[in-house]
């Protein structure tokens, strides 16, 4: 496939900041219990969500710690702590051996959602927990959320609730203004293990970025959200060890090759960001750093070149982008109400964090001293990978926070890619399908 160079095709330039520095710190102690992140969560949480006690209920209610209830004389009051969901159809890791050495029938999560009308809910601090109960629905949460609910102690370790407050959308900067038209370009789950089986589709997604076959000089930069060399993981044989791992495969690492060649001439030509997904070769939970500029010799040359964390988060001139490979997101739908991806997205701006589930049922390191997830200021664009179908919207926070929710399907099935225009918040998906 021919390429085109820089100099015979001038694309915008933009002023790139990488905003995921927060990702690439892990915590050096691993002795200590994952409660701490809980504890660094809520300590994070807790004066945004005073705020917003003080906004809608102002001084009228007092704010009482879960282990003081008891002992205080209040009729209504207000707590604030985490979110536990007891649900009975939650994986067990002793039935994920059992499955593992076919002693049980594998159940496939992705066509499965674990909510039932059995679940509780509890919330607890860092000393006490209450169950919930009350009128109020609260079918969408997942395991981790940091909330204020205002109700009354009913005694024998429940509390009623009546109205709920989470922290909401984080602050915003103000969008930056365009001149022209200018585009991000969002793909993912390319799936370079299967490469035979969409060879065309990627060469016709080359060809339309070197500009051969229309006008894209003003696509400014490529972002790869994970999943780039297979979209699932590789089969294990039975086995009755617990630490046994999958070899690299010869196929696997030839798919490397070809991956780092389609980088090689993509980065010829534009700007790339590329994330680790949940079944690249980095490691397996979150944050994932980037994925090693060793493995792409070709590619890694390229200063155009950017191998990312996940989740990623940077400024394109000052427009923010943020977004995850997908596995927060697919979390969110299987352990709640929630059914789609952009519903899932508006939860994560509600909740203010980007992976609620974890530690819970997605892995994260033990930090003790902070949670990384805990979204800071509010994106322009909020985008989760991997996805079965591309879709949008635009959602407006209380104080005036505009954010375009994106949906990115996996290439490998669909053949689609997003185009956002900074400009305009614009977006629509461009399909790359033989004639």
């Amino acid at each position: 496939m021919p390429s085109i160079t820089n100099s015979e095709m001038e694309r915008v330039d933009l002023n790139y900041k990488n905003l995921s520095e927060k990702f690439a710190d892990h915590p050096s102690d691993y002795n200590r219990q994952y409660c701490s992140i809980y504890t660094a969560r809520l300590k994070e949480m807790d004066p945004l969500l005073r705020n917003r006690i003080k906004h809608k209920w102002g001084d009228q209610y007092p704010v009482i710690k879960l282990h003081k209830l008891s002992e205080e004389d209040v009729e209504t009051c207000i707590v604030i702590g985490t979110l536990f969901k007891d649900q009975k159809l939650k994986p067990s890791i002793l039935r994920e051996i059992s499955e593992a050495n076919q002693l049980v029938s594998e159940a496939n999560p992705i066509l499965n959602n674990f909510t039932d009308d059995s679940d509780k809910l509890f919330i607890e601090d860092e000393a006490q927990r209450y169950e919930i109960e009350g009128n109020i629905s609260l079918k969408q949460v997942v395991t981790g959320i940091t909330i204020a609910l205002l109700g009354s102690d009913a005694g024998k370790g429940k509390f009623v609730a009546c109205e709920y407050l989470f922290v909401g959308y984080p602050e915003q900067i103000e969008r930056p203004l365009f001149n022209d038209d200018t585009f991000a370009v969002f793909v993912s789950g390319l799936d370079f293990v299967h490469y035979e089986k969409h060879i065309v589709n990627l060469q016709l997604l080359m060809y339309w970025l070197t500009g051969m076959c229309e006008n894209v000089q003003k696509v400014a930069r490529v972002i790869i959200a994970g999943n780039s060399l297979k979209i699932e993981a590789t089969k294990r044989k039975p086995t009755i060890s617990l630490i046994s791992r999958v070899p690299e495969s010869a196929e696997s690492i030839e798919s490397i090759k070809l991956f780092d060649g389609f980088l090689s001439q993509l980065s010829s030509i534009v700007e790339v960001d590329v994330m680790p997904g949940e079944h690249d070769p980095s490691n397996q939970i979150l944050p994932q750093r980037p994925m090693h500029p060793c493995m792409f010799p070709r590619s890694a040359s390229y200063k155009s070149l950017n191998l990312v964390s996940n989740p990623y988060s940077c400024s394109l001139d000052g427009f923010r982008v943020c977004g995850t490979s997908g596995s927060p997101v697919q979390n969110i739908m299987w352990y709640s109400d929630n059914k789609t991806p952009l519903g899932a997205l508006r939860k994560c701006l509600e909740w203010g964090h980007l992976a609620p589930t974890a530690p819970d049922t997605l892995g994260c390191y033990p930090y003790y001293d902070r949670d990384p997830f805990v979204m800071q200021d509010c994106p322009h664009a909020f985008f989760a990978g991997n996805q079965s179908e591309f879709d949008t919207e635009i959602v407006t926070g209380e104080r005036g926070q505009t954010v375009r929710l994106i949906s990115v399907p996996k290439f490998c099935t669909t053949h689609e890619v997003v185009l956002l225009n900074l400009k305009t918040l614009d977006c629509a998906k461009m399909a790359f399908e033989e004639i």
